[in-house]
């Protein structure tokens, strides 16, 4: 299946009303309204209620956390996904979003221990490309690559671990491998310009220039305001 990195969970509620403002505030979410959905969370979530049984509490800081992501208030959401953890300890999708959104704030040492706790509980490819990325940041490329295989062997049409097993393979020096990697992520995701981009640089440091810039050239015409997509059509348009 197409992979989304944010897990989506859904609970029932003994409450309608806590249900009622739970799909309302879900809705506004994905309007992106988010100070508007943390408000409606904000009035329904009680901090007494966190360990009660069938408590709203869970999928309420799930959906809080979420919109201060989007917010980039990311402290904020780091809480209510550890919260989240604490509440709901047999289940995997606040650890791998929280391992997720440690490694786009570049903190890869941290985010590693969370999606290891999630794999934990299921061996999970989200969790695998968590542990994949942490790698990738901090230079280990070898692992990074063994765990992007792992995302991908369990989930075949994972396109964004694909993406990272291409970029690791680049890294690596492989760049036929990375070439297929890519090909595979473009079967998945045909109009990504970062795919594209990723396939044009692969290319480019074969020596395949022509290629390269083909890939450049469709990637500027589907994401134009991509600044690395621009520079590379540049660079390489130029003669550089």
């Amino acid at each position: 299946m197409k992979k989304t990195l944010y897990c989506a969970l859904i609970l029932l509620f003994s409450s309608s009303g806590a249900l009622a403002s739970y799909d309302e505030a879900l809705k506004l979410f994905q309007e992106n309204k988010f100070r508007e959905s943390l408000d409606m969370i904000a009035a329904e979530l009680s901090v007494d209620r966190d360990f009660q049984q069938n408590s709203p509490n869970y999928a309420l800081r799930f959906l809080a956390a979420h919109n201060h992501w989007k917010m980039g208030n990311h402290e904020a959401a780091i809480a209510h996904f550890r919260r989240c953890a604490d509440i709901q300890k047999d289940l995997p999708d606040p650890l791998i979003d929280l391992g997720l959104l440690l490694t786009d704030m570049g903190r890869y040492r941290e985010a590693e221990p969370f999606a290891q706790r999630a794999l934990a509980i299921a061996k999970n490819p989200v969790a695998y490309h968590v542990v994949a990325k942490s790698a990738y940041g901090v230079g280990s490329y070898w692992k990074a690559k063994e765990f992007f295989e792992k995302a991908i062997s369990i989930d075949p049409e994972f396109f964004a671990a694909y993406n990272g097993l291409g970029m690791t393979l680049m890294r690596l020096g492989r760049f036929t491998q990375a070439n297929t990697a890519f090909a595979a992520a473009l079967a998945a995701a045909p109009s990504s310009p970062e795919l594209l981009n990723n396939m044009g640089l692969s290319l480019e440091r074969m020596g395949k220039r022509k290629e390269a810039l083909e890939y450049y050239k469709k990637a500027e015409r589907l994401g134009p305001e991509n600044e690395a997509v621009r520079r590379n059509l540049s660079r390489l348009s130029a003669g550089g």
